[in-house]
């Protein structure tokens, strides 16, 4: 039996408009994620899922857990003047997440087998949130957010197997 942060995913819910939501306005960022159109892993560089994986294979969602609502009740007691926002602020726990998140991806590969992860599923065109829920996965709505969960899609890179296959002969 596979650790609870490692999902068989069943269904995949994929549009080529899902990457555009990156350029979705947010508090301070008018334009969206700064990162969009300028790192290869963010849209509209990022391939889409399906040029990436091998989808004759499994593939699976390995994800963190973050719990959120703890850090906030912790910064609270250091820092009380702080606003609620500032208490979220990701720069102050997303490299826990991240971290825990790079941990389970090597787990998962040692578990499955599989050589491949990609962390920004988005990106690639999946709505996360959709196939996340759709596959057994609850995920706090961005204005509820109790728990954090960064998200990485695992298994077989195109073209692997028949590496494998090509290395017995």
């Amino acid at each position: 039996m596979l650790p609870s942060y490692i999902i068989k995913l069943n269904k995949i819910i994929f549009s080529k408009q899902t990457p555009d939501w990156c350029k979705l306005e947010y508090p301070n960022h008018k334009h969206g994620c700064p990162n969009y159109n300028k790192s290869d892993r963010c849209p509209p560089k990022a391939p889409f899922l399906y040029t990436v994986f091998d989808i004759n294979y499994p593939l699976y969602l390995v994800h963190s857990e973050f719990n959120l609502t703890n850090h906030i009740n912790k910064m609270k007691k250091k820092l009380p003047h702080w606003t609620d926002r500032q208490l979220r602020n990701v720069l102050y726990w997303q490299d826990t997440s991240r971290g825990q998140l790079r941990q389970r991806i090597e787990e998962a590969h040692m578990l499955l087998g599989t050589i491949h992860a990609e962390t920004t599923p988005e990106a690639m065109g999946v709505n996360v949130y959709a196939t996340a829920v759709l596959n057994g996965l609850h995920l706090d709505r961005i204005r509820h957010l109790k728990t954090c969960r960064h998200v990485a899609f695992v298994g077989t890179k195109l073209g692997d197997k028949s590496l494998e296959l090509f290395d017995l002969l």
